[in-house]
Formats: C-alpha cells, sequence, structure tokens
C-alpha cells in the first residue's frame, strides 16, 4: 500500500528528511556554539549569516569551514591537529544549548502527522552527531515520529554519499523507487541522487552555495507542499 503523493513524487511509501535547515532551524545555537569554541582557540568569531552557509556536512565539516574562514588558511581539513581540538570544545559546547532557540519550520509537525495519518513511512537522515539528534528529538516533539533515524556518526560515510539513505531503506525494506529525500543542501541533493531516492528541496534552510532552482528537481516552499491534494 502506497501513501498518497504529489505528481511530483510517484508511488512514495517512505520520506526521508534531513534534520538542520529542513525540519528544524538550529543555525543560531550551532553558530554560537562554533564561535564560543572558536574564542576558545583565540578567533575570531563568524557571522550568523557565514556561519549558516557552512552548515549542513556534520560537525567536523562546519569546524574545518570555519577554521578556514577565521585563520585565513584554506589547507586547514578536519583532520589538522587544531581542527581537531576545536571540534571537541564545540562538541562539548554545543551540548548545553542545542535546543536554546532551535525551532521546528512552520509546517513541520503537522506535515509529518498528515503523512503519516496517509500511510506513510518516516524517516530521519541527517548528518548531525547522535548524541545531539537523541538530545533535540523529545524538546521539539519529534522523538516518537519517525520509523528509522540515521545519524551522522551512525556509519562510516555521511551524506553526500549515499550509505545513510541505502541503509535507512534496508533497515525499512523500501525499495529506493518508493522513497524520496526531503532537504535544503547539496548533500542531500546528492546523497538521493546517488542512492536512487527521489530529492526535494526546500527553499527556505541551509543551501550553502546551492541554487535550489537552478537544480531540476523538485523545490517547495514550504513543508505543507508535500501533503497537498494531488
Amino acid at each position: 500500500m502506497f501513501c498518497l503523493s504529489n505528481p511530483w513524487v510517484k508511488r512514495v511509501n517512505l520520506y526521508l528528511f534531513d534534520f538542520d535547515g529542513t525540519l528544524v532551524d538550529s543555525a543560531p545555537d550551532l553558530v554560537r556554539a562554533l564561535n564560543l569554541a572558536l574564542a576558545k582557540a583565540g578567533l575570531p568569531a563568524v557571522s550568523l549569516a557565514d556561519g549558516t552557509r557552512m552548515v549542513g556536512h556534520g560537525s567536523a565539516k562546519l569546524v574545518e569551514r570555519a577554521l578556514q574562514a577565521t585563520t585565513g588558511d584554506p589547507t586547514i581539513t578536519a583532520d589538522s591537529p587544531l581542527a581537531r581540538i576545536v571540534l571537541a570544545v564545540f562538541i562539548e559546547l554545543y551540548g548545553p544549548i542545542c535546543t536554546e532557540t532551535s525551532r521546528l519550520y512552520p509546517g513541520a509537525l503537522e506535515t509529518l502527522e498528515a503523512l503519516a495519518a496517509r500511510g506513510c513511512q518516516l524517516g530521519l537522515v541527517t548528518n548531525k552527531p547522535r548524541e545531539f539528534v537523541d538530545y533535540m528529538l523529545r524538546p521539539l516533539g519529534l522523538d516518537e515520529r519517525f520509523q528509522v533515524v540515521i545519524a551522522g556518526d551512525d556509519l562510516a560515510t555521511k551524506k553526500p554519499a549515499p550509505e545513510m539513505v541505502l541503509h535507512a531503506l534496508q533497515l525499512l525494506s523500501v525499495p529506493a523507487n518508493q522513497a524520496c529525500l526531503v532537504g535544503d543542501s547539496i548533500a542531500d541533493l546528492a546523497a538521493a541522487q546517488a542512492a536512487g531516492v527521489t530529492p526535494i528541496l526546500v527553499r527556505y534552510g541551509y543551501h550553502g552555495d546551492l541554487d535550489v532552482d537552478a537544480s531540476g528537481v523538485r523545490v517547495i516552499d514550504q513543508l505543507t507542499e508535500l501533503v497537498e491534494p494531488v
């Protein structure tokens, strides 16, 4: 049995969602913790706008991008000694504040409820570390919404690699042509395409350098468009 869907997505049984920038506006808390970690390393802060553009590929990549920007050294990688130290501090500082200002985007909860009522399965596939995902789901009212949750440190690879998406499909025994991934970044787009599921992008969120309107895939202004009448 397949749940009802928009014509852009045929025979969908499983909706996979990204977290940061798709379901949850978490950038203010992320950037605040990032700046606290940078300050402890004697480095300047990044603006909320610049920090938001760095979000979407996991905590290590966030720190890498911030260090490249604040030191002016484009050769810094997530494996560099400085990046490892700043990442450890960031993780320590982010936990206590990760839900201070983070909020669901308008229509997120209603959309999940409507999809579930139609018989769709729901999954969360995020590059965010498991520790923070588990901590944030309950305060946001998302703790019992998903049949599967794949976090950024559950597997050896993260989005844009397809393994997280493929793992979700395997756990729920859903073929790729019956699933879609809703996200906001190039990591989501690339992971969906590599896994063979239908990509859907939100026009809000944390796009980085991605021009969603030039992506060639379905783009929605708000999540409630996923449950509008066919």
